[in-house]
């Protein structure tokens, strides 16, 4: 069993797999628009909500940040590599996958989850030793895009960056101390950025295996970025770099000439 809590958090794992669902508790007295909504949802799906003090909801959560709204769950189910490459296959784009090598900290963790759903990533592969966990902190953090996004638990973080190699898919590590910069790098490959953990960065042998390693510009006095910060600009680089591209292609209008 596992325990989220928020209010997007709740509505958007009953919006994507209200299957899982085993409970929903609301503080009582709480009547707000956003607990309504989520009791129509909860309806919606045949899950009954169950009204009680708010200090049972505190004492589940281990956290005053939870809205009033708790959502129990059957435990989170992690994919596998194989899943994460079937959907970018059926996808029909270029590969877009996330690596975060021992990222610790439940907040960086769910921030990376919610902007690299919002990048449109195809997966995020984490190891299961010295790195955080789906947790109600991360599902919290990531504002319910856990339910929303493939993650893949790994014994090994370099042998899954090898069956990503043997599918054809570069490998690009994000780190300070490189002369090469994101901004100058081709992005339209299928592609998987490797984000190093808090302070230590990116280990040996994972950036050994890395295709290439690139550098975030920066212009002030300060040498290094927040783990989800530099995994947000890269994320949206590729992005960028991407639809620029697209852009770029004439635009066919029927019984013309191409139009750029």
């Amino acid at each position: 069993m596992r325990i989220i809590y928020g209010i997007n958090p709740v509505s958007e794992a009953l919006n994507s797999h209200p299957e899982y669902f085993k409970d929903i508790l609301i503080a009582r007295g709480k009547g707000d628009q956003a607990s309504e909504r989520i009791k129509k949802l909860a309806e919606q799906h045949g899950i009954k909500c169950r009204m009680v003090e708010k200090g049972e909801i505190e004492r589940l959560a281990q956290t005053s940040h939870h809205q009033g709204v708790i959502g129990i769950l059957a435990e989170f189910r992690y994919a596998e590599i194989e899943d994460i490459i079937s959907k970018w296959k059926s996808s029909g784009e270029k590969a877009f996958i996330l690596i975060l090598d021992c990222i610790q900290d439940p907040q960086n963790f769910g921030s990376l989850i919610r902007t690299a759903n919002a990048a449109g990533v195809h997966g995020i592969i984490i190891p299961k030793d010295r790195a955080a966990e789906v947790t109600p902190a991360v599902v919290k953090a990531s504002a319910g895009a856990v339910e929303h996004t493939l993650i893949c638990r790994v014994t090994n973080i370099v042998n899954a960056i090898k069956m990503l190699k043997e599918a054809g898919i570069w490998v690009v590590g994000i780190e300070a101390e490189s002369k090469q910069d994101i901004y100058s790098f081709d992005m339209d490959t299928d592609l998987a950025i490797v984000i190093g953990s808090e302070g230590k960065g990116i280990r040996r042998l994972v950036k050994e295996k890395c295709d290439a390693c690139l550098s975030i510009s920066m212009k002030g006095d300060i040498s290094s970025l927040n783990a989800s910060v530099a995994g947000g600009i890269a994320l949206f680089e590729v992005l960028r770099k991407r639809r620029a591209k697209v852009s770029a292609l004439p635009h066919i209008v029927k019984g013309d000439k191409p139009v750029y």
